[in-house]
């Protein structure tokens, strides 16, 4: 499993419908992409949950590296977002955890990431199985539909994602809404690991 992100940063009064528009146009031709556990489309509204921004800030978890390399670079539908919006910066990090939840994926409404630096001092075998551990013990939570974990070894960092039916509590990071989820290899992710 693979995680990837990235985010593009929209003006303050950047009309966000027509964001939702896209989303509700091209957001299904996902839907069966080769490869792709997961992809939700995300947004951050200004005012609204706690941000100071307008973003679209799509989430992929790929069960297959070949399907990230179709989807980035070779004609699977990044182009279309370039042409749109220019080139963002594309974070990924190498997969540690994924665990369903208790609530419905399809009842999913919310997400949040979190993300936070290993130590320099810590050994990051201890630092991950401990992240990993807190993850799935977390991933049962009231209202969580699924919780994945990805550490990124360039920057030592880790990542979480989870999303949400109900809106999320405070402590769970960035939250974001989630307009649509493209979920064509979802089954594939726990033994993509």
């Amino acid at each position: 499993m693979e995680a990837m992100h990235y985010a593009i940063t929209l003006p303050a009064d950047y009309d966000m419908g027509v964001i939702r528009a896209r989303v509700a146009d091209k957001g299904p031709l996902l839907d069966d992409f080769p490869g792709l556990g997961l992809k939700a489309y995300l947004i951050r509204e200004k005012g609204i949950h706690g941000s100071a921004i307008n973003q679209y800030a799509p989430f992929y978890l790929w069960a297959e590296t070949a399907g990230m390399r179709r989807f980035l670079w070779q004609g699977g539908g990044f182009a279309g977002l370039v042409a749109s919006f220019g080139r963002p910066v594309v974070r990924r990090w190498a997969g540690v955890a994924y665990q369903p939840g208790p609530a419905p994926l399809p009842s999913a409404g919310f997400a949040t990431l979190r993300e936070w630096s290993i130590a320099p001092e810590l050994d990051p075998a201890g630092a991950i199985a401990e992240a990993r551990d807190r993850l799935i013990a977390q991933a049962g939570r009231e209202g969580a539909s699924l919780s994945a974990l990805a550490v990124d070894p360039t920057a030592w960092s880790l990542v979480e994602f989870r999303l949400w039916a109900d809106e999320p509590p405070t402590e769970a990071g960035t939250v974001y809404q989630l307009l649509h989820l493209s979920r064509p290899g979802i089954e594939r992710l726990s033994n993509a690991l």
